[in-house]
């Protein structure tokens, strides 16, 4: 499949610029791009989009017109300058999902065409929008690839040797890697901030726990779900 990708947001700058105050350089661009690739698509990469409504419907028109699947950054929350929904409504879309109750990675606006195309708008932060990726978009892009089976996420079970801690109402994510021994698998949390801006420490990530809805903590030593990367 050819996969559109763009950010959105005002504040955003490419990393040959000058950071300025209030500004933050897109990241998402190179890690969707390679990700799509790891997939075995092709990426379309149409840039950084400011919050604009008609030049966000222009690109998410030829988005549409020009591939199979869509991957839009950033404008899907319910902040003043979130316009990607509604101009996906206008333009004729069914819209099955509009947030997910998953942390990081709470927005997800996810909309069909009537041509075909599936569009998925995920959040801005970097790290919620890889944990968004190898979630829902990864098997997506699996099934419209026309695998018939294996499409789907892969989840095991590990032994975590750090102390997880969840998010009462939402299913969370801590990333990490998992360690196949002797005596079974492991799983060892990222050392740093688990904040969804913070990508530095997902890059030796190989899997993610998963802590369920209403759990506080699972502690050392105990059985945990986790999701390969």
């Amino acid at each position: 499949p050819k996969v559109a990708i763009f950010s959105t947001g005002d504040e955003l700058i490419s990393p040959d610029k000058t950071l300025k105050i209030g500004q933050i350089i897109d990241s998402n661009q190179y890690a969707l791009s390679a990700f799509v690739k790891s997939q075995g698509a092709i990426p379309l990469n149409l840039g950084i989009i400011p919050d604009q409504p008609e030049i966000l419907r222009e690109t998410i028109l030829r988005a549409i017109e020009s591939a199979d699947f869509v991957l839009s950054t950033g404008g899907v929350s319910v902040g003043e300058y979130d316009y990607i929904e509604q101009i996906l409504r206008d333009l004729g879309a069914t819209i099955p999902i509009s947030a997910v109750a998953i942390k990081p990675g709470k927005p997800l606006t996810v909309a069909k065409f009537a041509h075909g195309c599936v569009y998925f708008g995920i959040p801005g932060n970097p790290v919620s929008a890889l944990v968004t990726c190898w979630r829902f978009v990864q098997p997506a892009l699996k099934k419209l690839s026309g695998l018939k089976e294996n499409w789907q996420v892969d989840f095991i079970e590990a032994k975590t040797l750090n102390i997880l801690k969840g998010a009462q109402q939402r299913e969370t994510y801590l990333w990490g890697r998992v360690i196949f021994t002797s005596d079974g698998v492991q799983f060892t949390l990222a050392g740093g901030n688990h904040s969804s801006g913070n990508l530095i420490n997902l890059a030796a990530t190989n899997a993610l726990a998963v802590v369920p809805p209403g759990k506080g903590e699972i502690s050392p030593g105990e059985k945990v779900k986790v999701m390969l990367v």
